[in-house]
């Protein structure tokens, strides 16, 4: 609460707790607006009903206006030139058959801003006017103690023996007054309170009351105000001395808690008598300048106590005063160097001939509140300062007006809008849809229950994106104790969110690489104890989780095993990543070949366990020793050829070399391994020119990295003889780079030999087509049995895990025939032995094949295929259509899987030939898939040519198809190309020159 509003409680409770009646008047009709309780007192003889707490609730027939003197009578007097003050005694009847006599002062007031009001105070003046008409016969002294049944009256002897007292005495005191008749009236008074009987008659010739306390019959004592009359006989001499007491304690208390109340508040009251020039001063104002000023002291001596600054403007408004101008006034006073700060007001108070006879006045020591307007004005400065300069954002939205009163300038930086904006915009209109619902139930929970948690939200920004937004609140409480305003402070968070976000989605990246690993994963603390897995690892060895957490790994793994594994784990939880084969006993007691990866868990730069991850390599084992025979199988038939072989290394070191080759240049094969290829091959001319060694056409080839066929080269033995032979050098390429040499040459040293050799070829060459119509039905034989037993095998009723593996089982079967169709394919073109049919076939019939084939794998994938065939395209066509079909799909085959999202088309046009009846068809097949790099696309056609390990390790394929495709298109008579763009997508095309058949 603050000084003025404590000042204005202060002057509304002297007001109602002044000991007189006090009422406002309405200067038009003298209509009364307010009273004070002395004056309902009065007006309902002590008895308060409801109404009378509010004039204009009471009743009209019992309103005050109709008791009291005509008003307009009143007015004239006030309004006339000596007015202003008028005064009167008035017989008033607060109820039926009970008077009292009232005396009336009526005062005409014109307040600073010009409003005129009138006051009119009133005290009852009943024990005066019985005073002053009291006789001694008992008729009298009846009719006066009925008409002061409020009052106690009193008669004694000079002694203070009581002769008489009124009925009343036992209503306000208590006792029975026959109880009482004969006992000295000192007897009843408090100690502090009795004098001697000639002071007595002393104070009631001179007309005065004083204040006394007198003793209840319970013990407790009541404040009276009472005044003596003199009774005399005829001889003058004081026979009787009669007391008239009014019982004052209810205003005693009022006043007390006044002084309370002025001391709680540091105010004090003070009157000037302007006739005297004395000015009064209470207690309280004395305490306030430590008692520099007498209780009553001339202005000068007041002026004397006043800061020196203050001096004259303080002589200026005394001077009003004087004046008859009600007023107030700051200044500070009291000893030099002690000085406080007081806020004055006083009003005149005209004497009877209405000129201003004396101010009366408070004063409030407000040095306190001047301080702490002055901390205020301080706090606000720096409350503005912080709020301009604040990082954050400060709001003030005031809850009666449902809008923004205050932003601070950061508004302009986190939100984009100027403050003034901010105040005009609906708050809830700008939070994001997600979070208003929630918003608006905490804010109203927050004002039933007073806490506003700490809200966070989205909220849009002028140029439409979207912040995160911490906010702390408080409410602002009005005088009625409910909630006015909400002061928040807001800062920005969303890069604090968005690293939340990511920690969530890293987390539940972890999450979901443990819970659906398709392999293993565990964690062990660094004795080897498991801590933490997952349900593939119950799969994989049999074991629940919960006998799994808490054991040692070592009675899984076999004893074959033990040492390696315990050394793969010690460097693992050293820091470094292991990855390694082992096999395991499952529960059941059979043995599983696993691939197992140990990660160091590292926490604060400590190495505090070890992750891993294994999965059951059973099946990829069984794979690679089928791999490992067909390899010992590809060794045998190198070994078996009469041509000698041997690959180079980009150093042109021998890596490899085969018996043949060995044989002709006359050198052990395991001699020859390491050895550079100037070292070992030495050429001449066929006319008998040398070489130099670094100018041979062979080496030169070998070291430039180039194709290069040479018919007849004299290539020199280790003993030194000379044979002409036949060479093709070939480049190696991996991923686009070189990566070695492959030479092939064969002897061709005299006719006869030419012709031995020419018919030794061609035997190896029926050797080779026997040997490739043997292998293609030894193998495919076997290979088409455990395909059709796997179909078999998957139509029968099987777990989820066999399903997997004979799902794996038909899967590598498929792959591993397309492998051998393609090798035999392959040799076939490079043999020649390839015929190509003539025969009629429907185009159309054959593309929608091809797409029905692919459907739904990409369908699958979520990709769209389609096909379209130009109106000018034949519907029948002469050619051979197996191996047009088996150009499309291998093209289709390798869109649907490089293309992850998008669409793959199948487009055939035709264009007009030179020839007569013929026509080029040309077929394109474009996807949206991963692309090729340019600097790649050359190595696309190229025989087991790969791009990348990781593309070939994801998608599969031997590197054959496009080989192949491209071998098959050239003996149609067409020509093969790509448009690719690396990551965009690829357009494979080629052309076909072709003859339309005849319709059936």
């Amino acid at each position: 609460m603050d000084n003025v509003q404590l000042q204005q409680e202060w002057m509304d409770m002297a007001f109602d707790k002044a000991p007189f009646g006090i009422a406002l008047l309405r200067p038009a009709d003298g209509r009364w607006m307010q009273a004070n309780a002395a004056m309902r007192d009065i007006l309902t003889g002590g008895e308060r009903p409801q109404w009378a707490e509010g004039l204009d609730s009471c009743p009209e027939l019992l309103r005050p206006e109709g008791q009291f003197p005509p008003f307009d009578s009143i007015l004239s007097h006030l309004l006339a030139a000596s007015g202003r003050v008028y005064e009167m005694d008035w017989r008033f009847a607060p109820e039926p058959g009970r008077h009292v006599w009232l005396g009336l002062r009526y005062v005409r007031e014109v307040r600073e801003n010009g409003e005129e009001v009138v006051l009119l105070y009133a005290q009852d003046i009943t024990d005066r006017k019985i005073a002053d008409q009291i006789t001694i016969n008992s008729r009298d002294l009846y009719d006066l103690f009925i008409q002061s049944e409020h009052n106690i009256i009193s008669v004694s002897q000079p002694d203070g023996t009581l002769t008489f007292l009124s009925p009343s005495f036992e209503m306000i005191l208590g006792y029975a007054v026959h109880e009482v008749i004969g006992t000295n009236r000192w007897d009843y008074y408090h100690p502090e309170d009795r004098e001697p009987s000639a002071d007595i008659v002393s104070e009631a010739r001179s007309g005065a009351s004083r204040l006394r306390r007198l003793r209840h019959k319970d013990g407790h004592y009541r404040w009276f105000e009472i005044s003596f009359q003199i009774i005399t006989g005829d001889d003058g001499q004081v026979e009787r001395i009669m007391g008239i007491g009014h019982d004052v304690t209810d205003r005693k208390r009022s006043e007390e808690e006044l002084a309370v109340a002025q001391r709680v508040a540091r105010i004090g009251s003070w009157s000037w008598n302007l006739k005297t020039g004395l000015i009064a001063f209470s207690d309280e104002i004395r305490q306030m300048v430590s008692y520099c000023l007498g209780p009553l002291i001339p202005y000068e001596d007041f002026a004397r106590y006043l800061h020196p600054d203050d001096l004259d403007r303080v002589n200026v408004v005394a001077e009003r005063a004087f004046a008859g101008r009600s007023g107030k006034t700051v200044y500070r006073i009291g000893p030099p160097g002690e000085w406080i700060t007081v806020n004055v007001e006083w009003e005149v108070i005209p004497d009877r001939d209405g000129r201003p006879g004396q101010l009366v006045g408070m004063m409030q020591d407000i040095t306190e509140r001047m301080k702490m307007e002055q901390q205020l004005r301080e706090s606000e400065r720096n409350y503005r300062l912080i709020s301009e300069t604040s990082l954050d954002l400060i709001v003030r939205y005031s809850l009666e007006e449902s809008r923004v009163v205050y932003c601070s300038p950061a508004s302009r930086t986190l939100l984009g809008y100027e403050p003034e904006e901010v105040q005009q915009l609906r708050t809830a209109e700008h939070l994001h849809p997600d979070d208003r619902m929630r918003m608006l139930k905490q804010v109203s929970h927050a004002r039933l229950t007073g806490n506003i948690p700490v809200l966070q939200f989205r909220y849009r920004r002028k140029d439409g994106s979207f912040c995160w937004m911490e906010t702390s609140c408080r409410f602002v409480y009005g005088e009625n104790g409910y909630p006015q305003e909400v002061v928040a402070i807001a800062r920005d968070i969303t890069e604090r969110k968005q690293m939340e976000f990511k920690l969530k989605e890293s987390e539940q990246r972890y999450k979901s690489i443990f819970e659906y690993n398709p392999s293993a994963v565990y964690s062990m603390n660094l004795q080897g104890d498991y801590l933490t897995a997952n349900e593939n690892l119950e799969k994989l060895t049999g074991y629940t989780l919960d006998e799994l957490i808490g054991m040692y790994f070592g009675p899984l793994v076999a004893e074959k095993d033990m040492d390696k594994t315990l050394h793969h784990f010690n460097l693992a939880a050293q820091g470094e990543p292991q990855s390694y084969d082992l096999t395991i006993i499952h529960r059941d007691g059979y043995e599983i070949e696993i691939n197992t990866v140990n990660i160091p868990i590292i926490v604060d730069g400590r190495i505090v366990g070890v992750y891993g991850i294994s999965r059951d390599i059973t099946e990829r084992t069984r794979y690679i020793e089928q791999i490992e025979r067909l390899s010992s199988e590809y060794t045998l038939i190198l070994n078996s050829v009469t041509e000698g072989i041997f690959g180079l290394d980009q150093e042109g070191r021998v890596m490899f070399i085969n018996p043949s080759a060995s044989r002709m240049l006359g050198y052990p094969n395991e001699e020859l391994r390491g050895r550079r290829v100037e070292d070992l091959l030495h050429q001449t001319a066929l006319s008998g020119m040398v070489y130099d060694p670094m100018s041979a056409p062979l080496l030169e080839a070998v070291r430039s990295g180039d194709s290069s066929h040479g018919r007849e080269a004299v290539l020199w033995r280790a003993d030194g003889s000379s044979f002409i032979a036949e060479y093709r050098v070939t480049p190696l390429f991996d991923q686009g780079r070189r990566q070695g040499t492959v030479v092939v040459f064969r002897d061709m040293t005299n006719e006869a030999e030419i012709i031995k050799a020419k018919e030794s070829a061609e035997q190896a060459d029926r050797a080779k087509s026997e040997f490739l119509a043997v292998m293609s039905h030894e193998l495919r034989t076997p290979m088409n049995g455990i395909m059709g037993m796997t179909d078999l095998l998957l139509q029968t009723e099987l777990d989820e895990e066999q399903s997997g593996y004979a799902e794996i089982i038909n899967q590598s079967s498929h792959s591993l025939l397309q492998i051998l169709n393609e090798i035999l394919d392959l040799s076939k073109i490079e043999a020649g032995k390839m015929t190509l049919l003539c025969e009629p076939f429907a185009l159309r019939d054959m593309i929608e094949g091809v797409t029905d084939l692919f459907g739904p794998k990409a369908q699958e994938k979520g990709i769209r295929l389609t096909s379209s065939i130009g109106d000018e395209v034949p519907s029948i066509i002469n050619g051979d259509g197996a191996r047009l079909r088996q150009v499309l799909v291998n093209l289709v085959s390798n869109a649907v899987k490089f293309t992850e999202e998008g669409s793959v088309h199948l487009e055939v046009s035709a264009a007009a030939s030179s020839r007569p009846g013929g026509m080029t068809l040309r077929f394109h097949v474009r996807d949206t898939g991963i692309g090729i790099a340019a600097g790649k696309q050359a190595l696309l056609f190229q025989p087991f040519s790969q791009l990348h390990p990781f593309i070939n390790r994801k998608y599969g394929g031997t590197g054959l198809g496009l080989s192949i495709c491209k071998k098959i298109v050239e003996l149609m008579g067409g020509a093969i190309a790509v448009d690719s763009v690396h990551g965009v997508g690829s357009d494979f095309y080629f052309t076909l020159p072709v003859q339309a058949g005849a319709e059936e």
